[in-house]
């Protein structure tokens, strides 16, 4: 939810905030009376937040810099995933879709190795394989998933 709600006196203080991963924007309305519930306080806000968008599907609200994102998204696209740390160069984050190519892009590279392999201890690579497989569990059904998935695999083969 992006509306966060406080004060019980004699008006409510609502500030509105969008929902882009990363956006700082926020905007505080004029308080809403304190007699109105939590659902039209915030139907109050919205309507006095000039230039903001609400989708009500997805219950998002977006600054007007972003109020592209509270278009519906056409048959058979799928919304931007962004990373949990992964950022670009900007301190953006990457599309998890993006970056799973990238990553698994880096899997093929077959420039020659700068320096000796690292080798892993047995245990070393059981954990890494487990870490792998809660990633590959939060991103279930999506290319980030599969590519924990698969090396959680590999790393499993080697110990």
């Amino acid at each position: 939810m992006s509306i966060h709600r406080s004060g019980r006196g004699a008006t409510r203080r609502l500030v509105l905030s969008c929902d882009v991963v990363g956006c700082p924007v926020q905007v505080e309305p004029p308080p809403a009376e304190a007699w109105r519930r939590d659902i039209d306080a915030d139907a109050h806000a919205r309507a006095n937040a000039d230039g903001w968008t609400h989708d009500p599907v997805r219950g998002t609200d977006y600054c007007p810099e972003h109020a592209e994102s509270s278009k519906p998204l056409a048959e058979g696209k799928v919304a931007p995933r962004p990373s949990a740390t992964a950022r670009d160069q900007a301190g953006d984050p990457l599309n998890r879709d993006d970056y799973a190519a990238t990553l698994r892009a880096q899997l093929g590279d077959a420039s020659p190795a700068t320096a000796a392999p690292t080798v892993l201890t047995r245990a070393q690579a059981r954990v890494a394989a487990r870490l792998l497989d809660e990633l590959a569990g939060v991103y279930r059904g999506e290319p980030l998933g599969s590519l924990a998935a698969e090396m959680a695999r590999t790393l499993d083969s080697l110990s």
